[in-house]
C-alpha cells in the first residue's frame, strides 16, 4: 500500500482522506466509545482510506491489525519504503481525522491455522523455533517500537487472540510469554501512557470453537502485572452452540468484569448477515441486527471502554478460504447498501460520546 498526497497551489499538503461532518449528536449520552477495523470493502487504497472515514464519521475508534515484517527488522536490515510509506499514511489519516483513537494490534501469529504458529515466518526460522529464534525476538520487540514512535496509538495490542496459541501449541505460547514480557516493558519505558496488552478470543475461551473444552481464565493470570486493557474478539456465530442471537446466554458478555478489574475493550466483534456456502455458518439480516443491539446494551450496561465492529462494509474480496466466514460480517453491503443493523449502528453512534 504506497502513500500518495496533493498539493494544492499555496504548497500546502492536502489531507489524504476525504472530509467528514459528523451529524449533530442527538439522545441520551453514552458512555463507552465505538469504531471500526481497517478492514476495507475493497483491496485498494481509496477503499481502505474510507475505512477510516467510516470510522470518523461514525465513531470514535479506529483499529489496525498487522503483522510484524519481520525481515525488516532483523539485523542489519530496515523498514522498507512500503512499510514506512504505509505509516505516514495512515499518521496522516489519524491527524486529519483526530477525534480517532488508535488501537493497534500487532498480530504474530496465524489465523488461518487457528493461531497454532507464527505467521509469515521468514525463511531462516523454522516453525518449531518460532518465537524461541533470537532474532524474531527481537524483531518483535523492534516493530512495537516503531509502531509507538510512528504512530503514537493509545492502545497497543503485542499478539492477538493469544490463548488461542496457548491451547493449541503449549512451548510457542510459553516463549511468546516471555517475548511479551521484554516488549511491554520496553513500550512503557518509553511511551508509558499508551495502554499495552493482548487481546484474547472470547468463544475460544469459552471452549466453543473447534473442539469443545473446559473454559479458560486462567490465561488472563499469566499477564498479570503486565495487562493494562482486558481485550477479547468475539465472533459468536462460529460457535456451535449458537445458532443464533437468542442462543447467547444472558451473562456471555457482561461476565468480563468478573474476570478483570480494569478497562474492559471489545475488538474485532461481529455477525454474518448471511449463509456461506460449504460452512456450518448461517446467519440472517434480522439476526445480525438482533445481535449488535444486544452486544451495544450489553458494553453499555457492564461500563465497557469501547466496541470495535470488524468491518463497516461486507469485504468483496472474502469469497472464498479462510476469509469466506467473513463476507458478510459488514453493517453495509460492499457496495454501501446499509443493512438493517446499519441503522442500530448510526442511531447509537449519534448520542453524545461521554466517557
Amino acid at each position: 500500500m504506497a502513500a500518495f498526497t496533493a498539493c494544492s497551489n499555496d504548497n500546502e499538503v492536502a489531507p489524504p482522506g476525504p472530509t467528514v461532518v459528523r451529524p449533530d449528536r442527538e439522545g441520551a449520552p453514552r458512555s463507552f466509545a465505538m469504531g471500526f477495523s481497517t478492514m476495507p470493502a475493497e483491496e485498494t487504497i481509496p477503499s481502505y482510506i474510507n475505512a477510516f472515514a467510516t470510522a470518523a464519521r461514525y465513531g470514535e475508534l479506529v483499529m489496525i491489525n498487522r503483522a510484524p515484517p519481520w525481515e525488516e527488522f532483523f539485523p542489519n536490515h530496515q523498514p522498507s519504503e512500503e512499510t514506512n510509506s504505509t505509516a505516514r499514511l495512515e499518521a496522516d489519516l489519524l491527524d486529519q481525522y483526530e477525534g480517532l483513537s488508535l488501537v493497534f494490534a500487532i498480530d504474530p501469529t496465524d489465523p488461518v491455522v487457528q493461531r497454532e504458529r507464527v505467521a509469515n515466518l521468514p525463511a531462516s526460522v523454522t516453525p518449531a523455533e518460532g518465537f524461541g529464534n533470537i532474532d524474531l525476538r527481537n524483531a518483535f520487540v523492534a516493530y512495537a517500537g516503531y509502531v509507538v514512535r510512528n504512530y503514537e496509538p493509545e492502545y497497543l495490542a503485542l499478539g492477538v487472540e493469544i490463548n488461542m496459541l496457548r491451547s493449541r501449541n503449549p512451548e510457542q505460547y510459553r516463549q511468546f510469554l516471555s517475548l511479551y514480557e521484554e516488549a511491554y516493558d520496553s513500550v512503557k519505558a518509553t511511551h508509558p501512557e499508551t495502554k499495552v496488552f493482548p487481546t484474547f478470543q472470547l468463544e475460544d475461551l469459552e471452549g466453543l470453537l473447534g473442539d469443545v473444552h473446559a473454559s479458560e481464565w486462567e490465561v488472563l493470570d499469566d499477564f498479570q502485572g503486565r495487562m493494562d486493557v482486558l481485550a477479547v474478539s468475539s465472533y459468536p456465530y462460529l460457535a456451535e452452540e449458537f445458532r443464533s442471537a437468542g442462543d447467547i446466554r444472558e451473562q456471555y458478555y457482561l461476565q468480563l468484569g468478573e474476570h478483570f478489574a480494569g478497562e474492559i475493550l471489545l475488538v474485532d466483534t461481529a455477525y454474518a448477515s448471511a449463509p456461506i456456502a460449504g460452512e456450518r455458518v448461517a446467519g440472517t439480516e434480522a439476526d445480525q441486527d438482533a445481535f449488535l443491539q444486544r452486544l451495544l446494551q450489553d458494553v453499555e450496561a457492564a461500563g465497557y471502554s469501547g466496541v470495535i465492529w470488524r468491518a463497516a462494509f461486507d469485504p468483496q474480496y472474502a469469497g472464498t478460504g479462510a476469509l469466506a466466514v467473513f463476507r458478510s460480517i459488514g453493517l453495509r453491503l460492499g457496495d454501501g447498501t446499509n443493512k438493517q443493523a446499519w441503522n442500530t449502528w448510526e442511531t447509537w453512534s449519534l448520542r453524545p460520546y461521554e466517557p
